[in-house]
């Protein structure tokens, strides 16, 4: 479980490493943290929620050829669509993110553009009333994978937002995933 730049607990300036740079530093940290792993353990994967799950849509396409699987909750996979039907408080948090609506920043880190790429099984789970991180952009991604005839499943978790009530919604579709990988 590694703590990517941009993580909190330890302290706001670590917390901020990600601003002008999201998907950039943090994604080189987490595979530091997988290439370090794989010295111990012959399958590594990827998998988180949020911020977390959209790293792993990112690196499962940015960096395909070093995960055997992926487990993606609540992520964004698109952010400037995400941009487009975010409210005015979290379009403003997009915009800090990548300073201002840097539209091609904002399309480099998008793991929408690196779908082609992916390779390892995946599975996205994502919650039917997010208004966090909406659900429009994360069906248009799978369609894409659809398209391109990867492995995947697909969990809408009906009735919940962005918050999670119960870990078993996130939990239960994970397990169920990785019995299927592997046994």
């Amino acid at each position: 479980m590694p703590d990517f730049r941009g993580s909190t607990g330890y302290g706001s300036k670590f917390n901020l490493m990600d601003v002008e740079d999201p998907g950039g530093g943090g994604l080189s940290d987490v595979i530091k943290v997988r290439d370090y792993a794989t010295q111990f353990v012959e399958k590594v994967g990827i998998m988180d929620y949020s911020y977390g799950g959209y790293m792993t849509l990112l690196a499962l396409g940015e960096s395909s050829d070093k995960w055997d699987f992926g487990i993606a909750g609540a992520s964004v996979a698109d952010w400037v669509e995400m941009y487009e039907l975010s409210d005015s408080f979290f379009k403003s948090f997009i915009e800090i993110l990548f300073m201002g609506k840097n539209l091609e920043l904002m399309k480099d880190r998008s793991p929408i553009t690196y779908v082609n790429n992916v390779k390892a099984p995946l599975c996205i789970i994502h919650s039917q009333n997010d208004t966090r991180t909406p659900l429009v952009p994360v069906l248009i991604h799978d369609q894409e994978l659809q398209k391109g005839g990867k492995t995947f499943e697909f969990h809408v978790i009906p009735n919940l937002g962005h918050a999670i009530d119960d870990a078993i919604d996130l939990l239960l579709p994970a397990l169920i995933f990785l019995k299927k990988l592997f046994g």
